[in-house]
C-alpha cells in the first residue's frame, strides 16, 4: 500500500524537507516545483523508475526552486511522467510578472505553460493590466522556451489593457472579444466581435491588433470608431468613422489619427463625409481636419444644404468646427435653399473651395464658395423685394468664380478670366418650379454684360 500521511502546521518544516526530491521534474526546466507545506493529507504513489506521483489536499503551498514564483491551492496532483502539476480550488499563482487567480490550473513545466480555468483573473504586475475570462493560458517567459510572455484567452474575455509604453495616467484599453492574445507588455490581438473602449473613443470590428511600441493599431472587418468629441465634456458633439478597416495612431494618453478604408463614411453634428479612404487628425478628442480620396467612390462632403463632390477632398475642422472643404479634381458644389429645394444652385471647377462659419442656431453654414480652373456656375436670382420670387437664372463660366451668400442662397457671383455667361429672365407669371431650363455651363457662348465684374 502506498504510504500516506496528514501534515499539520507543526509538520511544515518536515514537509518542505521531504518533498522536493519527489517533485523535481526529470530533465531540465525553468521551474522545479517544491511543495513547502500542506495542511491536509498527502500521498505518494510509486510509478517506477524512481518517480512518484504526489497528491495533497487541505491547502497546499509551493514554489519554484530558486525563484520568487509561488503557488497555492486547496489541493494538488503532481504527474512527473507528464511534467504536469495540477492545482484545484482557490488557485493563486504569482511570479515576477503576473498574479493569477482561478478555480483550477494546470502547470505544464517543460512548456512553461499555465492553463487556468474558472473565473480566471490575471493582473500584470509590470503594467497594471487586468485580464479576466473563463480560461486563461499563461505562457511564461523563459530562456530557451520563449523570449516574451504570452497570454491567450478564449470564450469572450475582457482585458483592461495598459502597456509599458503608456504614459502616466493613460486610460486603459478595455478590450472585449471572442478571443484575445497578449504578447509581452506592448502587443495585443483580438478576434471575433471586438469592442475596444477608452475615455476618448469606442471602437468595433471583426478583429483588431494593438502595438503600443509602434504607437497604433488596426481594426479589421466592419470597423467603426465613435469619438467622444471632447473627452470629459459630456455634451460635446462626437464623430463616427466606419470602413472595412481602420488604422489608428496613439500618443501616450490620446488618439491622434484615424484612417478608414474601403467604402468609408464619417459623420459629425455638422457634416457627413464619404469616400474610398478617409483620414482624420485628432487632438483633444476632436477632429481637427482630414482628407478623403479614392478611385471607386466619388469623395463627397455634405453639410446642411450643401454637398461637395470631387476626386479628393481636404477638410479643415479645428476643434471639430467645419471651416473649409477643398475639392480637388472634377469638383462640384451644390447649395440648396432648404430641404425641399429640387433644383439647387451649383458651381464646378478643377478645384472648389467652400468656406463655413456659424450661421445661427448653433450650426455651421456655407458663407463662401470659389471655383478655380474651368469654372462654371449656375444660380437663381430672386427679386430684391421678394426673396422667394424667382427673377431669373444665371449661367457663368471663367477661370475663377467666387460666389457670395446670403443665408443659404447665392447672392452674387463674381467671374474672372475668360468670363462669359448667359442670364435667362423668368416671366413674372412663371413659378420657380416651372423655371425654364438652360444649356449646361460649359456650352454657354452668349455673354451677358457685366459678367466679368459680378453677377
Amino acid at each position: 500500500m502506498a504510504p500516506s500521511w496528514r501534515l499539520g502546521l507543526a509538520s511544515m518544516v518536515a514537509a518542505a524537507w521531504m518533498l522536493p526530491a519527489a517533485l523535481r521534474a526529470q530533465g531540465s526546466r525553468t521551474c522545479d516545483v517544491v511543495v513547502d507545506s500542506t495542511l491536509g493529507v498527502g500521498r505518494k504513489v510509486d510509478i517506477g523508475q524512481g518517480r512518484f506521483r504526489f497528491y495533497a489536499g487541505g491547502g497546499v503551498w509551493a514554489h519554484c526552486k530558486g525563484q520568487i514564483t509561488k503557488m497555492h491551492s486547496d489541493s494538488v496532483a503532481w504527474y512527473p511522467e507528464f511534467d504536469r502539476f495540477d492545482m484545484v480550488g482557490g488557485v493563486t499563482f504569482r511570479d515576477s510578472a503576473v498574479n493569477l487567480n482561478s478555480q483550477r490550473a494546470t502547470y505544464v513545466l517543460n512548456q512553461e505553460r499555465l492553463d487556468a480555468y474558472g473565473n480566471a483573473v490575471l493582473r500584470n504586475l509590470v503594467t497594471g493590466s487586468v485580464l479576466t475570462g473563463p480560461t486563461i493560458t499563461y505562457l511564461r517567459r523563459a530562456q530557451g522556451v520563449r523570449d516574451s510572455a504570452e497570454l491567450i484567452a478564449p470564450n469572450r474575455p475582457t482585458v483592461r489593457y495598459l502597456a509599458v509604453g503608456d504614459t502616466a495616467g493613460a486610460p486603459p484599453w478595455v478590450i472585449t472579444s471572442d478571443r484575445l492574445r497578449l504578447v509581452g507588455n506592448t502587443e495585443a490581438w483580438a478576434g471575433g466581435n471586438v469592442r475596444i473602449r477608452r475615455e476618448d473613443f469606442d471602437a468595433h470590428s471583426d478583429s483588431a491588433r494593438l502595438n503600443v511600441d509602434a504607437g497604433g493599431g488596426r481594426l479589421v472587418g466592419h470597423a467603426r470608431v465613435e469619438g467622444s468629441g471632447g473627452g470629459t465634456q459630456p455634451d460635446a458633439a462626437g464623430y463616427t468613422l466606419t470602413g472595412r478597416n481602420i488604422d489608428f495612431k496613439i500618443d501616450g494618453k490620446k488618439l491622434t489619427w484615424v484612417q478608414a478604408e474601403d467604402s468609408s463614411l464619417a459623420t459629425s453634428a455638422d457634416w457627413r463625409l464619404s469616400a474610398d479612404t478617409i483620414a482624420f487628425d485628432i487632438e483633444n478628442d476632436q477632429v481637427q481636419g482630414g482628407e478623403a480620396w479614392g478611385d471607386s467612390l466619388t469623395s463627397t462632403a455634405s453639410s446642411v444644404g450643401q454637398t461637395i463632390t470631387a476626386d479628393s477632398l481636404v477638410i479643415a475642422a479645428p476643434d471639430q468646427q467645419l471651416t473649409e472643404v477643398r475639392g480637388i479634381g472634377a469638383a462640384r458644389a451644390v447649395a440648396k435653399r432648404d430641404s425641399t429645394d429640387a433644383d439647387p444652385d451649383w458651381v464646378v471647377g478643377d478645384t472648389v473651395i467652400a468656406r463655413f462659419d456659424s450661421t445661427g442656431g448653433g450650426r455651421r453654414g456655407l458663407v463662401g464658395l470659389a471655383a478655380l480652373g474651368k469654372a462654371g456656375a449656375r444660380y437663381r436670382v430672386y427679386e430684391a423685394d421678394q426673396p422667394t420670387k424667382l427673377a431669373g437664372i444665371d449661367y457663368s463660366r471663367g477661370d475663377r468664380i467666387t460666389a457670395h451668400f446670403t443665408g443659404a442662397a447665392i447672392e452674387r457671383v463674381d467671374v474672372a478670366g475668360n468670363a462669359d455667361g448667359v442670364y435667362l429672365q423668368v416671366p413674372a407669371t412663371t413659378a420657380d418650379s416651372t423655371a425654364p431650363k438652360a444649356p449646361a455651363a460649359d456650352s454657354v457662348a452668349t455673354p451677358r454684360p457685366g459678367t466679368g465684374g459680378g453677377g
